[in-house]
């Protein structure tokens, strides 16, 4: 039953999405800097998510190999 609503609803997005006409859409002169906006966030983003795993795979490598009598 599930499977069959699913089949259903997939074809009629398809359907629809397939059925659309010509968008006469305009693009605001602003939109290339917000694109742009977008691009250096997704570097940033990206460079601080590296950094904090790599921040993460360092610790765990320091705390496997810590000197055992600087425990003591």
């Amino acid at each position: 039953m599930k499977k069959n609503l699913i089949d259903f609803v997939c074809i009629v997005s398809l359907l629809i999405l397939l059925s659309a006409e010509t968008a006469y859409a305009y693009l605001d002169p602003g939109t290339g800097s917000y694109i742009i906006q977008v691009f250096i966030a997704m570097i940033f983003g990206a460079l601080f998510a590296i950094k904090i795993f790599w921040t993460n795979v360092k610790l765990f490598f320091l705390s496997l190999f810590k000197r055992k009598d600087l425990q003591e």
